[in-house]
């Protein structure tokens, strides 16, 4: 795609340019390998993820695109079958999956911050391509919602846990702050809007289906940055030299004991009766 702003570009035409998005830095930051030999072969909970985005974000999508069979109690169900010939199987909701999805609606109506967003006028799911002027590679992002009165774009994440430790141990596993600095990098890049927040819409996909907008602190989001940028050198290094595609895959030989916990442990003498 050519440098730009996409607002009509669909989720499949996104995905098919070859353009470096946020999950490949996300994924060299941890390693080379683990960027390499680690493809990501979706999920159950990916396949929520995906309709509580529509649900929230683009409705008419939803409703469009979504089939909802909540008389469907299995995938191995003749009914399943049928339907699955002639459509997207990952657009067919049955069973819970459909109250899990009318139970997240719900929750997330009842935040106010996060309904005033989206209140506001703004675009969803909105793709942008630039060129990087020190590296030279194509980036592309996709933002969830990009308001035009709140200085920050808006990511929707469902997760297990949507208090602040459980989401911010979710936070540093997949490095949402590298994600944040990646797609304020590119808008700024696009549009030269340098903004310096970033929030995020986390939703529980289990019950009782909890919420959170959280906003990314500053701390975090320079982390970021540093890491994004040296990602993308990785990357860069990793095309000029596929030998170091292997970085990470072999660890460092050290010491390893037996966990903390059981140097603490008190054990009585046994007593033979």
């Amino acid at each position: 795609m050519h440098p730009g702003i996409y607002y009509d570009l669909s989720n499949e035409d996104y995905h098919k340019d070859e353009s470096i998005g946020s999950t490949t830095i996300k994924a060299i930051s941890v390693s080379p390998a683990n960027l390499y030999f680690n493809p990501f072969k979706g999920s159950k909970s990916a396949q929520i993820g995906t309709a509580i985005h529509a649900a929230l974000l683009e409705p008419t999508v939803f409703e469009k695109e979504f089939l909802l069979k909540p008389d469907i109690s299995t995938r191995a169900s003749k009914e399943y079958k049928t339907l699955a010939a002639d459509s997207d199987p990952e657009k067919i909701l049955i069973g819970n999956e459909v109250d899990t999805i009318n139970r997240m609606i719900e929750s997330a109506q009842l935040n106010n911050d996060f309904i005033d967003y989206l209140s506001t006028k703004g675009r969803s799911e909105v793709s942008m391509f630039a060129t990087c002027p020190t590296t030279g590679l194509k980036l592309k992002c996709r933002f969830d919602r990009l308001s035009d009165s709140h200085p920050y774009p808006l990511d929707v994440k469902s997760c297990r846990d949507a208090t602040q430790r459980g989401f911010s141990q979710a936070f540093g596993q997949y490095h949402y702050h590298v994600q944040a600095a990646f797609y304020l990098y590119v808008l700024k890049l696009v549009t030269g809007r340098e903004l310096n927040q970033f929030a995020f819409f986390a939703i529980e996909n289990t019950a009782p289906f909890k919420n959170c907008m959280y906003y990314i602190g500053e701390d975090s989001l320079e982390l970021g940055r540093k890491v994004m940028f040296e990602a993308m050198d990785m990357l860069l290094g990793c095309m000029d030299d596929p030998s170091l595609q292997y970085e990470g895959m072999v660890l460092p030989s050290s010491e390893i004991n037996v966990p903390g916990y059981l140097f603490e442990e008190e054990f009585d003498d046994e007593v033979y009766l």
